[in-house]
């Protein structure tokens, strides 16, 4: 018997995501946190979740929870143990992280349009200067996948751009690697080499993509388009 595959392929993707009701992104945007969630699950009406906060005290972790403690986002917030630095923390020695399980409305978080619709979180996703990046890897036609990101970005008043959608075979899940650069302009170059120095690589992020933009005084937007740019001659996009 011939097995008949689905239509589509297999894709990673890689958004970058703001939407108005997220707890994360409000607590990142106002206490200067970072967090990794490690995906969620749906049941009902509520989505729940465990998530890692970054900060750089005891007191700045305990703030971010507090700011996520008074979210109108969140049904309940419980917080785990304090994590480690050090070893568990390699790129942001003297950093501290705190896990915390969260619950929350299905209709709210991002996360549940994604896992409602099959797609599966590959990996982790984070949040950073009020923006979430996401990597899926997707089951679907090309044409099918962006169709529905215009239905989320419609249900949940979503700012979402597609920064990358490869064959899941194909594509390259670690960060820009530094090989060769003659493809990049000067600026392009220096760009990259200086967001490399600073760990803007690392995760979590040593650095922030406003503080790289006020290092080479000009806009978050011009510093991110040269990164991307730069992101996409090194891994062979083109442009």
């Amino acid at each position: 018997m011939t097995r008949t595959e689905p239509d589509g392929e297999l894709l990673r993707a890689t958004l970058d995501i703001w939407h108005p009701e997220c707890w994360g992104i409000c607590s990142t945007a106002e206490t200067g946190s970072s967090l990794v969630g490690h995906g969620a699950a749906v049941s009902g009406d509520s989505a729940y979740e465990r998530c890692t906060i970054y900060g750089g005290s005891v007191e700045h972790l305990d703030q971010a929870v507090a700011v996520a403690h008074d979210s109108p986002f969140i049904r309940s917030i419980h917080p785990l143990d304090d994590g480690p630095t050090g070893a568990a923390l390699p790129a942001a020695v003297g950093r501290r992280a705190r896990d915390v399980f969260i619950e929350y409305p299905a209709t709210d978080g991002i996360g549940a349009a994604f896992v409602s619709r099959g797609y599966v979180l590959d990996g982790q996703y984070r949040v950073e200067d009020g923006i979430e990046t996401w990597d899926l890897l997707v089951h679907a036609s090309r044409e099918a996948f962006e169709r529905s990101l215009d239905e989320i970005r419609d249900e949940r008043d979503a700012d979402i751009t597609l920064e990358r959608l490869s064959p899941a075979a194909d594509a390259t899940r670690a960060g820009p690697t530094g090989g060769d650069d003659r493809t990049l302009t000067t600026r392009q170059r220096e760009v990259f080499a200086l967001a490399r120095r600073r760990g803007y690589y690392e995760w979590p992020r040593e650095v922030s993509a406003r503080e790289l933009a006020a290092e080479l005084d000009v806009s978050k937007t011009t510093l991110l388009e040269h990164l991307r740019t730069a992101e996409s001659k090194l891994l062979g996009g083109g442009h």
